[in-house]
Order: C-alpha cells, then structure tokens, then sequence
C-alpha cells in the first residue's frame, strides 16, 4: 500500500514541478514587463461630397388650365311682334357680324302707319294749341280795352283750355316718340362685335313680342377662369388684386402656343367643393388667335421675379426647410427659406451663401456637430438645380 502511494507521488512530482516554474516564470515577466504606451484616438469622420450653388433670377410662373368662354353672351329678343321680312346672311350659327349690324327685319308696315296717325295727332293737338293761345290773347286784350284796373281771372283769360290744349300736344309728342321707336325695333341691330351661337327664327316666321330670336356672343372678349389653389395665390403674390393684371401665355393642350391674354381679377369667393379660387383671365380678339368657345386651354401666369435665388436639387434638402452645409469638419444643419419648389428643385432665398458647401451626400441619421470629411466639392448652377417645370397646378 506504501509502495503504491510512493509511485503515485513520482509521478505527480515532475507536473507539480513543471507548474511551479511556469508560474515563477510568469510572476518574473510580469515584474519585467514595460506597459504599453496609449496613443489618443483619432476621431474619423463620415465621408462625404459637397457642392456650392450659385445664385440666379426666378421668375415664378404657374400653370393653370381652364374653358375658353364669351365675355358677353346675351339671348336676342324681339320687343315688338310681327312677321319676319328679311334675314342677314351672317345671321347664321357661326356668323359674325359687327355692331351695328341689321340682323333681322321685322315687317315695318303697321308700325309706320301708327307714325304716320302719331304725327297727325300731335298737328292736330298743336293746331287746337294755337286756337286756345289765339282765344285767351284776345280775351286779354278784350279786357284792358273795358279799361278795367282788375287782374282778370284765368276763365275769362282761357287759361284751363290752353293747358289742356298744351297737355294734348304732349299727349301726343309721347305718342308719337313711342310709335317711331316701335318703327325702329323692327329692325334688329347687333349690339356688338360678335358670332350667332343659335338661330330660332326665319324668313316668313310670326314672332310675339319677348320672342326668343337667337343667342349671340361677343366676340372682341373671351374670358377664361382658372382654378388657383391657395398655394398658387402665395406664389403669385395675390393677397390682393393690387398686382393685377398679370401677363399669361396661352397653348393648346398638348399643342403649341397661341398667344398672350391678361389675369384681371379674382372671383370673389372659393369654389364650395373644391375650395380653390378661380381667376378670370381676358382674351382680346380670341377668334384671330384660332379659338373658338369651349377650348380648353392651358394657361401659364407669370408672377414676380426674385433676385440671388439659390436653386437647390430637392433631394438635398432636409424636412422642415432645413440644409446640411459642411463646416469646419462638422455638420452644420442650417434653416433656410424656400420661396418656390417644383418636382426636382426647392429655390431658397434667404439662409445660403454662394459659399456655402452643401452636403450632397444622404446621411441617414443627421445630428448638428457630426464629425465629416470631405471628398470633392463641386460649383453647381443650371446644370444640376433644373428650371421650374411649372407644374405647381396641373392637377385641377
């Protein structure tokens, strides 16, 4: 039993051995060791590029699109009756005529005889005038000649008689005032420069007095009314209409340019529904531009001009109007003010310089002081910040 433990011990000594000097050898390169010295870390920053923008003019214009309507539109209406003698060759649906224009002649022969009685009337009226005049003079003189010192009274003078013979030349002036201007709505004259939009009556045809003849419309003036958003007013400056009129360019949809009108004023009220404003824009001579009624045009309205605006690509720019700039190694989120966007571009106005170097890399979690470095910085103007692609109102 001693034997056994005695061999045991052998043969554990030289691993006990061997530990000791391992851990003597350990202790000792411990006490020798030099301690590394530390060296401060460098900070690295996020890599990115910058660009510097240059200042421009921006002419703000809004695009808007609406029905070309007449100005003036008016029902004609016969206000004397009678039978249709003749009719104008322009009064036909699509002529145009002038103002002034005979376009329908109603059958003038009862009418000229109503004058012809108005006029006997009123010399006859004049005639009994005369004779009632010649009989109160001579009552007057018949008077003084008696050598009486007395004012007369007007029955001996024949006063009533003379006013009632005066009141029937009146009488019958009105008469024959109402029978020439009867006489003269016989013919139908255009009230103004226009087209026929519908004809109701005919050569041969008996028309009552308040009878629907036809439909005109003028055709020196259209309108157009353009839906603007409130949006739309801001941009173009009309809070009031103190900047009224401003210029518009008119095309075709999908076609070219037509010509040049004027926004002169502002309807008064929202529309219920869509709650959008509606300019009234005038478009003098429409049919010598090539437009008829009921076109629907686009219509572009140039608003103000900004001076040493800074067109900034839309990605660039951080929610709630706000720009990374680059400074100092560090970013620097700056507020600005944007006066107009389109789809690719926000134009600032105030809160970037020209040498300013704005991030064009996303970042995707922003912090004010975050550590950069940069890459490249490039001088953008037209090339990269596009025009305005006018489109702020091509929804409605």
């Amino acid at each position: 039993m001693q034997n056994n433990k005695s061999s045991i011990g052998r043969k554990i000594t030289p691993f006990i051995i061997i530990v000791l000097v391992v851990i003597g050898l350990l202790f000792v390169m411990r006490l020798f060791r030099e301690e590394p010295k530390s060296q401060p870390r460098e900070e690295t920053g996020f890599l990115v590029e910058t660009a510097q923008i240059k200042p421009e003019s921006l002419t703000i214009r809004v695009n808007s699109q609406g029905l070309l309507i007449p100005k003036r539109s008016i029902s004609l209406v016969a206000e004397v009756s009678g039978r249709v003698v003749s009719v104008s060759d322009s009064f036909v649906v699509g002529g145009q005529f002038k103002q002034g224009d005979v376009l329908l002649q109603i059958e003038p022969d009862d009418y000229e005889v109503a004058v012809a009685r108005a006029e006997a009337n009123l010399a006859s009226a004049r005639a009994s005038l005369d004779l009632e005049q010649a009989k109160a003079d001579q009552a007057e003189k018949d008077w003084q000649s008696f050598g009486k010192k007395s004012k007369p009274s007007d029955l001996l003078l024949n006063i009533p008689q003379l006013k009632g013979a005066q009141a029937a030349v009146d009488a019958a002036k009105a008469d024959l005032k109402k029978a020439q201007r009867d006489l003269s709505k016989t013919t139908i004259k255009a009230p103004f420069n226009g087209t026929v939009l519908a004809k109701q009556v005919d050569i041969g045809q008996f028309i009552n007095m308040s009878g629907q003849l036809g439909r005109l419309a003028g055709t020196q003036t259209a309108e157009i009314r353009l839906p603007l958003t409130t949006y739309n007013l801001d941009q173009l400056q009309l809070d009031n209409e103190s900047r009224l009129p401003l210029p518009v360019s008119l095309s075709l949809i999908d076609g070219p340019d037509v010509g040049s009108a004027e926004l002169v004023r502002l309807e008064p009220e929202k529309d219920a529904q869509t709650l959008v404003t509606y300019g009234v824009v005038e478009v003098e001579n429409p049919f010598e531009l090539g437009l008829r009624f009921n076109t629907f045009v686009n219509a572009t309205i140039t608003g103000p001009t900004y001076n040493d605006v800074y067109p900034v690509p839309s990605q660039w720019v951080l929610p709630k109007e706000r720009l990374p700039l680059y400074r100092n190694d560090r970013l620097h989120i700056q507020p600005v003010s944007v006066i107009y966007q389109t789809d690719q571009t926000d134009y600032i106005s105030q809160g970037l310089t020209r040498d300013d170097q704005i991030i064009t890399t996303p970042i995707q979690f922003p912090e004010q002081g975050l550590p950069l470095r940069r890459q490249a910085t490039t001088v953008t103007a037209r090339s990269t910040a596009t025009k305005p692609d006018n489109k702020a109102n091509e929804d409605l």
